[in-house]
Order: structure tokens, then sequence, then C-alpha cells
């Protein structure tokens, strides 16, 4: 069966304020999570509100035939000769993996200094947006974060190729393969679609991190990666991974950890969630958190995500979280003990951990993420610590139950309703 591509208004969206406008709009994400797709939606709207095709120049960096345009200066010919064309008319530049050009922090500021064109670039690194980048562009960019597909995105085009299913169905696909664009293509066929993941895997490690970043013990990153990828949603500490390895005779410095971390996350591999005392407000340097791009990269790498669930569904709620726009941290809520306060001033303490602490401008959520509420400890763990807090702000507990549990204020809610509501939740 042949995927059809669907429209991604949630990304969409954001570009249109700036469709025409003097920045450079910079489409950023992991390997073959739709940047380009993006683009051609671009295009179209672009077609749609009568551009011309000659007004519009598309080049893709990773296209064996473009190879020589890594080189600034090719590139730049190659451009002027184009917008020479336009006889006044506005150009529309799109770059395709801009990473791959040598210096092009210099030449990217260049070209829209010099021509009467709008630029939109993709890039897979998000080192490539450095403060040595940000000083030549002068805050002249915006930024835009593509996602492989939500749940909701996800069940939107397996309705449009014509497949007849539950969402309870589509969601026990989805939390297992995960929402990669291309697995459409292989009809969700559980091997194909494992091998292909780890050739996405493969390929982030290799040309994002190896390469890019310069890695000379690769076998050592190789063995830490699948580490961290097992563990999303665990406590993370250096010290304890290094201490891990060194049980399996890896020999691994606690800044080597922190190091390949950076560049895993650099890679959109990863990503962090700190840790915070909602009663003080502190922010903690330790005892963070790490989440995947897309669990199923982890069921390609290690496996087990039905048998970890848990995980699984506390990554899939913490990415929809990021793709609608929320800076998302760790909660550490202090114990009550005797109508006093017992400090969690330092992770680890007398607490009760809040899953996710979610804010957007004025706005703010708390949630709490779980399989099932089997029995009432269960409940009051997850309950408990939201009841605790004096806040006016919505407070949720999703889980898989079917059964609406809400009480004392505290919405709780099916997480595969609460994703496929999301735009209207979370925008």
């Amino acid at each position: 069966m042949e995927a059809s591509m669907i429209d991604r208004p949630l990304y969409l969206d954001r570009i249109r304020p700036f469709i025409g406008k003097p920045v450079i709009k910079i489409v950023t994400g992991v390997r073959r999570s739709g940047k380009s797709t993006l683009l051609q939606l671009v295009r179209a709207e672009l077609r749609s509100r009568g551009v011309l095709g000659t007004d519009m120049l598309d080049v893709n960096l990773e296209v064996y035939a473009n190879r020589h345009l890594k080189n600034p200066d090719l590139l730049y010919e190659q451009v002027k000769a184009w917008a020479d064309e336009l006889d006044g008319r506005k150009g529309y530049l799109f770059l395709d993996e801009i990473q791959e050009v040598e210096t092009w922090e210099q030449l990217v500021p260049g070209l829209q200094t010099e021509f009467q064109i709008d630029i939109y670039l993709t890039g897979s690194n998000a080192h490539f947006l450095s403060s040595e980048f940000a000083t030549y562009l002068s805050g002249r960019y915006v930024e835009i974060s593509v996602f492989p597909f939500s749940f909701s995105e996800f069940v939107r085009l397996r309705m449009n190729d014509g497949i007849q299913e539950t969402v309870d169905e589509a969601f026990d696909v989805y939390r297992v393969l995960g929402g990669f664009p291309f697995l459409s293509y292989l009809d969700y066929a559980p091997d194909p679609c494992r091998e292909y993941l780890l050739s996405i895997y493969d390929t982030v490690v290799l040309k994002d991190m190896v390469e890019r970043e310069s890695i000379k013990d690769a076998s050592l990153l190789g063995e830490l990666l699948p580490f961290l990828i097992a563990n999303i949603g665990h406590t993370f500490s250096g010290r304890s991974i290094e201490r891990m390895l060194e049980g399996e005779n890896i020999s691994i410095s606690v800044g080597s950890v922190l190091k390949y971390v950076q560049v895993a996350s650099d890679a959109n591999l990863l990503y962090r969630a700190s840790r915070v005392d909602v009663m003080s407000k502190k922010v903690f340097k330790s005892q963070e958190k790490y989440y995947l791009v897309d669990q199923g990269l982890r069921e390609a790498v290690y496996g087990n995500n039905d048998r970890n669930i848990d995980q699984v569904l506390e990554n899939i709620v913490f990415l929809e979280l990021l793709r609608h726009g929320w800076k998302v941290t760790v909660g550490d809520k202090p114990l009550v003990v005797s109508g006093t306060d017992e400090s969690a001033s330092a992770p680890g303490g007398a607490s009760r951990e809040i899953d996710f602490i979610a804010s957007k401008g004025s706005r703010k959520l708390y949630l709490q993420v779980c399989y099932l509420l089997a029995d009432e400890s269960t409940i009051e763990r997850e309950f408990k610590p939201l009841e605790e807090l004096r806040s006016d702000y919505p407070k949720y507990v999703l889980s898989l139950d079917k059964v609406d549990r809400s009480q004392n204020g505290i919405m709780h809610r099916d997480i595969r309703t609460f994703l496929l509501e999301s735009d209207d939740l979370l925008r």
C-alpha cells in the first residue's frame, strides 16, 4: 500500500506568520522526521498564493549531484545566478541539510542581505545553531522543531491509507513502532520497520555524532547509547553510569558520559528534562531525566517497549508536550509530615515526584503518567502529589484506564484520548 502525505498544521501554523518576512526560517529535527516534507508543504502553500515555480530554488545538500555545492562559494554562485533571473520578484530559497555546507553560518546571512529572497533551511543537528551562528545572524532567524508523527497524525495517516482499526489498535502499533513517516510505506510490518529504524539510528550516530563531533572512540559511544535508550524516563547520573559500565569492564569517565549525552542531544536523539523543586523553584543540576525522540527507535535498538510500557507512555507524553512548544521539567514535591514540610532540597530525599511540569508563557500544567491505576496504592501514588499542590493550574493523571477516576479537582484522562485531543488542549 502506498502511503499518502498529510498536512502538518501544527508546524505550518508556526511558519505561516514568517513567510515573506525578513527572518530566516530554520527547521530542525532528527533525520527522517519530516523536515523536507514540511518544506514541500511550504512550497505548495506558496504556489497556492500565486508564487511561480521558477521563483523558488530547492537545493538538497545530501543529494550526490549537489555534492559540489557543499563548497560555499559554488553554492553562492548558483544562488546568485538564480536570483539574477528574478527580475525584481521575490525569491524563495530552500536549503535542505544546510550543515553540510562549510561556513554556512557566514554564507546564509550574506545571501539574505544581498538578494531579494526568503530563506528556509533544514538541519539535523542542533549544534549548528551555535552561539557563533547566532552572532552572525543577530537574532534574524526563527527555529521550528519537527518531530516524528504524533499519535493524532499517525491515526490520520492510517485513516487516509484506508486502514480499518480502532483507536486502541492504532495505539498498540504506535507505542511499539513509533511515528517515523516512512513506516507507512512498509505497512507497519514489524521486522522491516525495525530494520528501517535501526538504519536511522545508525545514520544519526555515524553522521550527526561520530563524524560531526569527531568522536574518536565510537565503540564507547556504541556501548553507552543503548543503555541510555533502555533507561529513558529514569533518573540520570553520570557517576552511576560510570560505575555500571565499569561493572561490565568498560572504562569511561563521568566527563565522557556527559559529553556523549550532550552529543546525543545535539543530534536531536535525546531530550533532557531538568528536575525542579516545586516549592522553591530551584533547578537541580543532577538527577535529570532523558527521553528519546521516538519510541520506535527504542524498540529497534533495545526492544521491550511492551514490557517497559510505563517508560514508553511517559516518553510519548513528554514528546507531545514538546511538539506543542511546552517547556517540560520533572517536579520534586516535598512530603508533608505532621503538618510540616519535610524538605526535598536534594533529589532522592523525602519527596513525591511529579512526572511533568509543563509551562508555556503564563500557562502551566502538572501531569502524572502511568500504565494503569490498578489498585488503591497506585491511585494514591499518582494523585497524592497533585492533591498536595497549592496551585490553580490544571492537573492531570494520564493512564490507559477507560474508567474516569477524576477526583479532588484532578482530571484523569485516557492517554489515547489526551493525545488525540492535544491539538486543542495544548495549543
